[in-house]
C-alpha cells in the first residue's frame, strides 16, 4: 500500500499521476488546435512540441508499469479516476444537493468569507 514511510515510493506514484495529467493536457492542446481553430490564443505553441510531450508522457506513465509492475500504480489510477464519480453528476449534469447550500453557508460563516459582490454569479 502507499504509505508515508517510503518517500521514494510516494515520489514515484506522484510522478506517475503528474505525467498522466501532463499527457492529458497535451492531448487537449492538440484536440483544441484542430477543433477550435477560431478561438483567440495569446500564444500558439508549434504542434510538434505537444506531440513530443505526449510521447514522453506516455513513456513515463507506461515504463514504470511495464518495468516494475506494482499494485500501487493501480491504486493511483483508481484514485485519479475516482474524481469522475464526483465530476459527472455534480459538474457535467449540474446536480445540486440541498445540503450543500447549507454546508456552504456554514463554511462561509466559520471562515468569514463570501463571494465578492462585484463578481456576477
Amino acid at each position: 500500500m502507499i504509505c508515508a514511510g517510503n518517500i521514494g515510493g510516494l515520489i514515484d506514484f506522484f510522478s506517475f499521476v503528474a505525467w498522466m495529467f501532463y499527457g492529458g493536457t497535451m492531448v487537449t492542446v492538440v484536440v483544441m488546435r484542430f477543433t477550435e481553430k477560431d478561438l483567440p490564443r495569446p500564444y500558439k505553441v508549434p504542434i510538434v512540441i505537444p506531440l513530443v510531450m505526449i510521447v514522453i508522457s506516455a513513456y513515463l506513465v507506461l515504463a514504470p508499469i511495464i518495468e516494475n509492475p506494482q499494485v500501487e500504480y493501480f491504486y493511483a489510477l483508481l484514485f485519479l479516476l475516482s474524481g469522475l464519480l464526483f465530476y459527472i453528476p455534480f459538474v457535467h449534469f449540474d446536480i445540486r444537493l440541498t445540503i450543500m447550500k447549507k454546508f456552504t453557508r456554514l463554511v462561509q460563516l466559520l471562515l468569514n468569507c463570501a463571494p465578492s459582490e462585484s463578481v456576477p454569479g
